[in-house]
This record gives C-alpha cells, sequence and structure tokens, in this order.
C-alpha cells in the first residue's frame, strides 16, 4: 500500500492526541562540548533542533557524526532531539516530525537563534558558520519562504509567531503562512545550505538534503517504499562507514540518555522484582529451552551471565542444579548494569531475556554492544516487542516503546561488527505495519562448531552452478552439491499442500531427498535453486542463504542476495551488487586444464584468438547468418593478427547455428561444438590457450570468466530480441523510476501507478531488462574490454577478478570472517569501491 493511502486512511482509523500536560516536552540532547583549552572563548552555544522519528536512527546517528567531523572544537554544540514529543496530531503528516520546527522558539526558551533541521541531512561545514549568519532583522532564514526544512530561527522574535499550542494544533501550511504575514520575517539563506540530491555540488554544497524518500540511501521505511540508487548516495554511506569504523554512538555508557537514567533510576529505588502483567503471559513464552541448552553445550560455555527481569533463563530452568552442567550462572537484572561493575570481568555467554525492549531507543545500539563485550563466545537475546507490560510492586508500569524488526536487527549487526567473535542468536517478536505479531529469528557471528558447511543447489544450467561453485570455491569452506531432481510445478505442489497443512515430501537430489542434517549456510543461484533454498530455510531457520542472480527473488526473503549492477534491480539492506557474474576461474585452473589438453592446439600458430560463443535465449538471437559472420569475422581477424581462430560453442549455441560457425572460420577443426553427453567439456583449456578471446556479448557468464584471465578481450554482440514481455516490462521499469516533481522542484514520494510498477519489480514479479550497454561501457572504461571492431590492441588487461573481495563481503556479512580461506596463490586486483557496490546509491559510480 502506498505510503500516502495507507497515511491517510491511519489518520481516518486512529484517534486524535491526549492533551499533553507537558508545558515544555523533555527533550533529549546530543552534546558535543568544548575542548578545555578553548572554553570560555565567549562563542555562544550552537543549538540544533532535529527533526527526527524512530525510524531515522541511522540517518540520526550520521547527521550528528557529520557535526562532529566539522566542528569547531572551541565551540559547544547542543542537539536536540524532536522526536514523539505529547500532544501532536501527527496522524495527517507526510514525516513523523512535520510541525515540530515551528516549536522551536518555545522549546529554546524564547531567547537566542537556533537552527532548525530534518533528519535527512549531513552538514559538509561547520554548522556553527550557519548559526552565526547575520539574519539583517529577520525572524528566521530559510532558501525559500516556503521551504522550511533548514531554518536559523531568532526565537526571541518567532516566539510570539510560532508558539507550542500553535504547533501541535495548526498545520504546517497555516504556520508558514502566519509568520510570512508578518513584515520581514523571512529572510533568504544560502542555498548551500539546503542543497537536495540532485543539487550537490562537490565543494560547494555545504549541506546536502536527501529529499526523494524513495531514494534515501539508509532505507528507513522499507514497508512504504522501493528503494533505487542515489547519484549522490555514497556521500552518506562514507560518512557512516567512518561512523562505523570509529565506533561513533550519539550516546554511550559514559553518557547515556536521559530516559535511561531516569527509568536506572527508577528501577533502582524498587527492591522487589519486576513481574509480568498476567493477562497477556501467555505472550511471553520463551523459545525452545532444549536448542538453547544444545548452543551452550555446543559453545562448551562455562561462565554464563543472565540478563533480564525474567526470573528463569532459557535453557537453565530445565536443570534443577547448575552444578549439573558445569555451569557458573550470574544473575543480573537492567538495574545492576552490569557494564558498569565488571568491566573487565567477561562471560562464555550472556542469556538476555526480557530486558533490551524496555530501553529508550536512543541507548538500545551501546547497550546491546555491551552485551556483546561482556560474551567471549555466545550472546543469546529475546526481545518481545509487543510482550506484556512490566509492573513494578506499587502498581505502575514500565512503558514499552514500539520498535520494527529492522531497528532491532541493525543494532545487533552493527555490534557483531565490533565483536566478529561472538555468536548471536536473537528471537525477536515484534508487530508489522498492520499490526500483525510477527515472530523471527536471526543469527549471526561465527558458529560454535568450526568451520561453516555449505551446499550448492545446482539444477540443468551449468552457467548458474558455476556461479554458486565459484563463490564457494572463493570463499574456501567445504561444501556439497546437490543436484535438485524435482521438477518446478512439484515444488508449487509441496507448497499448496504446506499451506493446506498435510504432509509433503521434501525435494529430492541425485542422491536420494534433502533432509538433516542441514548445512550452515545454502549457496543457490537462479530462478529454481533459489526457490528451494528458501523452502529449506523454512525447515531450519538458522540455517543462511546466499543466493545469486536476477532471478534469486525478493529481498526479504534471504540473508543475502547478490546480482550484477547493470540489472536495475531496487536497492535493499541485504543485496551485494557486482559488476559481472561470480565465477570459478583462476590462473591455476586454466593451466591445469591447458596442461592436460595440448593436443587440442598442437600446431596452431599464435596469438590464437578464441571466440565463447552464446546464442538463443529470451533475449538473445543468434542465427546462422550471425553465426557464419561471426566465423568470417574471427577468421579476418585472426589474420590481421598472423595467428589462428577458434570457437568453443555453449548449450544455447544449438547445432544449425555450430555448422554455420564452422562454415565461416574454415572448418569444423577450429570450433569445439557443445554435446549434452560430454564428460569432458574443454572449456577451460581454451581459456587457457587463448592468447586474445571474443565473446558474444549475451553471455554475462562468459564474459566475467574471460575478464578474469587478464587477456585481451573483445565484445561482440548479437541481435536482441525483443518479446511483448520485453515490452512490458520496460515500461513498467520506467514507470517504476519515474521522478515526478512538485511545485518546489522536489521528486514526490511514491504513489500509484509509480508505487505499483515499483512492487511488482521488488516482489519479481517484473524484472527489469538487462542494461546490457551499460555493461559493456563500463568494462571499456575499466579498461577491460573493447567492442568487436575497435581500433586493434592486444595489449593483456589488469584481470577483474571481483571473487576474493567479494567472499570477504559475503563472509563478513554472515558473520563468518574468521572463516574465510586465506590462500596465497592467484593474487588478486586490490578492488576498488566501483569494483564492487555493497551499499544503496554506489550503482551510479560505474554505471552511466
Amino acid at each position: 500500500m502506498a505510503f500516502l493511502i495507507k497515511r491517510l486512511l491511519s489518520g481516518l482509523v486512529k484517534r486524535g492526541p491526549a492533551r499533553s500536560r507537558d508545558r515544555q516536552p523533555k527533550l533529549e540532547r546530543i552534546l558535543f562540548p568544548a575542548t578545555r583549552e578553548s572554553a570560555g572563548n565567549g562563542k555562544p552555544t550552537v543549538r540544533i533542533y532535529l527533526g527526527t522519528e524512530a525510524a531515522q536512527f541511522r540517518a540520526e546517528r550520521v547527521f550528528a557524526w557529520s557535526i562532529a567531523k566539522v566542528r569547531d572544537p572551541s565551540r559547544r554544540y547542543e542537539i536536540y532531539l524532536l522526536k514523539d514529543l505529547p500532544g501532536f496530531d501527527r496522524r495527517w503528516w507526510l514525516t513523523g516530525f512535520t510541525a515540530y520546527r515551528f516549536a522551536v522558539p518555545e522549546l529554546a526558551g524564547g531567547t537566542g537563534r537556533a537552527i532548525y533541521n530534518d533528519t535527512d541531512q549531513i552538514y559538509l561545514a561547520d554548522p556553527a558558520e550557519l548559526f552565526d549568519t547575520a539574519m539583517q532583522g529577520h525572524g528566521f532564514l530559510s532558501i525559500q519562504p516556503r521551504d522550511t526544512s533548514v531554518m536559523l530561527i531568532d526565537c526571541a522574535r518567532m516566539a510570539r509567531v510560532w508558539t507550542l499550542q500553535g504547533a501541535r494544533r495548526l498545520r504546517r501550511k497555516s504556520l508558514e503562512a502566519k509568520a510570512l504575514a508578518v513584515p520581514e520575517s523571512w529572510g533568504e539563506l544560502d542555498a548551500a545550505w539546503n542543497a537536495r540530491d540532485s543539487e550537490y555540488t562537490p565543494g560547494r554544497s555545504r549541506l546536502v538534503h536527501f529529499t526523494t524518500l524513495q531514494t534515501q540511501p539508509w532505507l528507513p521505511f522499507p514497508e512504504d517504499y522501493v528503494y533505487w540508487p542515489n547519484p549522490v548516495g555514497t556521500v552518506w554511506l562514507e560518512l557512516e562507514r567512518s561512523a562505523d569504523q570509529a565506533g561513533y554512538q550519539p550516546f554511550d555508557a559514559a553518557n547515556p540518555s536521559a530516559g535511561y537514567r531516569a527509568l536506572q533510576a527508577r528501577l533502582r529505588s524498587r527492591t522487589a522484582s519486576v513481574t509480568d502483567s498476567p493477562s497477556t503471559l501467555a505472550d511471553t513464552t520463551a523459545s525452545g529451552s532444549p536448542a538453547i541448552r544444545h548452543l551452550l553445550q555446543q559453545s562448551k560455555a562455562r561462565t554464563i551471565l543472565g540478563f533480564g527481569f525474567a526470573t528463569e533463563l532459557p535453557g537453565l530452568a530445565e536443570e534443577p542444579d547448575e552444578q549439573k552442567s558445569g555451569w557458573v550462572v550470574q544473575r543480573s537484572a537492567p538495574g545492576d548494569a552490569p557494564w558498569d561493575e565488571a568491566a573487565a570481568q567477561s562471560f562464555d555467554a550472556v542469556l538476555c531475556r526480557r530486558a533490551l525492549e524496555y530501553f529508550p531507543d536512543e541507548d538500545l545500539p551501546w547497550l546491546i554492544e555491551k552485551l556483546f563485550s561482556l560474551s567471549a563466545r555466545v550472546l543469546h537475546a529475546e526481545v518481545y516487542d509487543c510482550a506484556p507490560l512490566k509492573r513494578l510492586p506499587d502498581g505502575s508500569a514500565l512503558a514499552i516503546p514500539p520498535r520494527r524488526s529492522p531497528r532491532w536487527i541493525a543494532c545487533f549487526e552493527q555490534a557483531s561488527r565490533r565483536h566478529p567473535g561472538v555468536h548471536w542468536r536473537l528471537e525477536l517478536t515484534t508487530r508489522d505495519a498492520l499490526g500483525r505479531r510477527r515472530r523471527e529469528t536471526r543469527v549471526g557471528g561465527p558458529l560454535v562448531h568450526g568451520a561453516p558447511r555449505a551446499w550448492i543447489l545446482a539444477h540443468h544450467k551449468p552457467g548458474h552452478t558455476s556461479q554458486a561453485i565459484g563463490l564457494a570455491e572463493a570463499l574456501g569452506w567445504p561444501y556439497e552439491v546437490k543436484h535438485l531432481q524435482t521438477l518446478p510445478w512439484a515444488l508449487a505442489a509441496r507448497w499448496l499442500l504446506q499451506k493446506l497443512g498435510l504432509p509433503a515430501r521434501p525435494e529430492s537430489d541425485s542422491s536420494g531427498e534433502l533432509r538433516p542434517p542441514w548445512p550452515d549456510v545454502v549457496i543457490a543461484a537462479g530462478w529454481y535453486p533459489t526457490r528451494v533454498a528458501r523452502w529449506l530455510r523454512r525447515e531450519n531457520p538458522a540455517m543462511r542463504l546466499v543466493l545469486l542472480g536476477r532471478k534469486s527473488g525478493p529481498t526479504g526473503a534471504s540473508d543475502l542476495l547478490i546480482g550484477c549492477a547493470h540489472f536495475d534491480l531496487p536497492v535493499a539492506a541485504n543485496r551485494i551488487e557486482t559488476l559481472l557474474p561470480v565465477h570459478a576461474v583462476s590462473p591455476r585452473r586454466l593451466q591445469s586444464e591447458l596442461e592436460r589438453r595440448p593436443e587440442l592446439f598442437d600446431g596452431l600458430p599464435c596469438p590464437r584468438v578464441v571466440a565463447l560463443v552464446g546464442g538463443n535465449s529470451k533475449h538473445s538471437l543468434l542465427d546462422t547468418a550471425g553465426a557464419y559472420r561471426l566465423g568470417k569475422d574471427l577468421q579476418a581477424f585472426a589474420k590481421e593478427l598472423g595467428g589462428s581462430a577458434l570457437a568453443i560453442t555453449s548449450r544455447r549455441t544449438g547445432t544449425r547455428a555450430a555448422a554455420s560457425l564452422k562454415a565461416g572460420i574454415g572448418g569444423s577443426q577450429y570450433v569445439h561444438e557443445w554435446r549434452r553427453d560430454e564428460p569432458d567439456n574443454p572449456y577451460f583449456a581454451y581459456l587457457g590457450a587463448a592468447d586474445v578471446l571474443v565473446v558474444t556479448g549475451d553471455s554475462e557468464s562468459m564474459l566475467a570468466e574471460a575478464a578474469a584471465t587478464g587477456k585481451p578481450l573483445y565484445i561482440y554482440p548479437i541481435t536482441e530480441r525483443i518479446r511483448l514481455w520485453d515490452r512490458v516490462s520496460r515500461w513498467v521499469a520506467r514507470q517504476a523510476q519515474a521522478e515526478i516533481r512538485n511545485r518546489r522542484g522536489s521528486v514526490r514520494p511514491q504513489r500509484g501507478l509509480q508505487y505499483l510498477c515499483a512492487r511488482l519489480i521488488e516482489r519479481a514479479w517484473v524484472l527489469p531488462p538487462r542494461d546490457t550497454p551499460a555493461l559493456y561501457q563500463a568494462l571499456i572504461e575499466r579498461g577491460v574490454a573493447q567492442m568487436f571492431g575497435a581500433p586493434l590492441d592486444v595489449q593483456p588487461r589488469i584481470p577483474l577478478r571481483e571473487s576474493k573481495e567479494l567472499a570477504l563481503r559475503v563472509s563478513e556479512a554472515l558473520g563468518f570472517r574468521d572463516h574465510v580461506a586465506q590462500r596465497a596463490a592467484d593474487p588478486v586486483q586490490p578492488a576498488r569501491p566501483a569494483d564492487l557496490a555493497y551499499a544503496v546509491g554506489e550503482r551510479a559510480q560505474f554505471v552511466s
């Protein structure tokens, strides 16, 4: 459902806000103090009021970090968070903070100056320069009278116009009109302090404002928008990376939020234990205790910290005498803050049950990281964000701030990156956007039983299988290839049986059925293997999936998706983009295959021009005329070089096209024709024997394998096949990424037909056509390849080898950083940021 429609329906259903008893809401504050050496220099505190909401937690952190990077150390900066303020009617707002800005003059005490910012902005220059800007007697400065997303406010003057009660009661347009009715209230601000996405100019822009909601690089509302790359997204993403490297958090144990301090004081003032509300106690049943006990036993944990409100710990409740298992258990309530009293202490395992959900949202990142720091091996956490109220002996209750699943998962993954040696398991119960209860299990970090075991799901397409095997070999994990036998219609039948609650026979492979013991990781490429992988995930929720290819399916259904940038798919937090598909080519393998089949190339003059020939598909056509022309062109090219021309066909070439190719190239002895029953295809021997490679442009896999050799590479385009469905998919893709602008020039949020088409693509019901010209251009600009017919250049190229760097990224994303093979052979070309697009918005670096 489009965001605006959802907001409208929500406004009709929900009641308006209760009247707030607080004259002045209590605001959380992020503080950057002045250094001691420069304290007292007479410069006023830079006060910034930030409009934000819970889903903008990543943007909120990066906004504060952007100020930390450029601020003047001699001045004091205060950032006040305008979030979830009481008494405001937010039902009709586009954002969760639309009208908060008009309360700033009163919230600032009606004195001095204040800056207002939306949370979807970052500073590239010191905000103190904006704060000190001459106002020429105006009440507020902004780039346009009706654009109040960045403002410098004279609080004394504007407090008479914009009041807290007015901001709670009136709409944004009414409040802006009220201010503009006062003569000389508005003054123009330098546009460099509010440069929208498309207006960003390096060296000129002082603040970047990511106004296009469906291209915001931090993906705040995946349930409401389908996200696309942002041409300047790397600016924001680089800031986030630097914050991660510095370990920056707006709040931490030394400087927690005011809400955390109040909660701790409240908990410590009670001596009795916290109890569950009896009305909904049945909802808090812990996840399977045997599984937790098994985890503790596998990790050989002896010392255990139990942290939470619950009096019993999962996995330990059934053990009458914990010493029988050799466990030494220490229990700690949330009010005890074990990280304060045990800074130097570490436990083998930390079990956290019914605790984290009661802490303020601002403190979750550092609290979860503290739990990681207390654990040497295992962290198990159970979070019930739709759990019962916790009632204290005096009858009062601890309120639970609602958080969605992405917030919890992001906190655990961020902490895991800083503590890569800890295996973690999160049992999460939340409510989705429609209020439905949602239970899920997330796991991460290194496995407790050693290196991960992988399954490769293979079907009848060798190109897909080679991609999955190539990744597995780059990872260096032990793997087993499972050749799927069942047809896709049988999978659909089993899905229907499962929905009806009837028993369904598992998918089968050549050795029988896919059955336990399950692997730790399943790697699959192509439509059918990736669907079987998701089927297996239902059997074992702890299993992690790595799905490759354009048809790997919806973004939210697996651990990791890997695809090429020219697929033009929506961006997602769990998607890694590469320039070319993964492959299994290495110099060692090519040399070995060539030495094993030297008779194939005896007597052929060098340089040897070898063509890797694709063929017919849904998107390409190699007819007999095209194949004959290819053969003649290869023969002429080799003659010009004074060498010989060879070709090797593939499954899609077909016998008629292969015959025409032989006629054109000068004889069948120069063409190796693919055969289904051939046990030993010499494809890699041909790759190794080539001095110059020519690849038909329809095969991305063969382009990837050829590019990895470092040999001169030419792309030979063949006829593109355009079907009716291709025209439909192109139209859907154009509608999905259309930029519809409002009167101020900003791109409107997705809605209507645009939103519908974007969802069709995001859910993989319609796939955009491959942008192969962009792929060719990227390879040419990289110096990896040339188009066939370009001026002759047979100088060696720099090999394009993404597999090793991709393996590192995959292992980090899955938490298996310590289990990647460290092999000295096959040195890897250092990857540039353009080689692999790991984060949202980076596609624009290398694809026009």
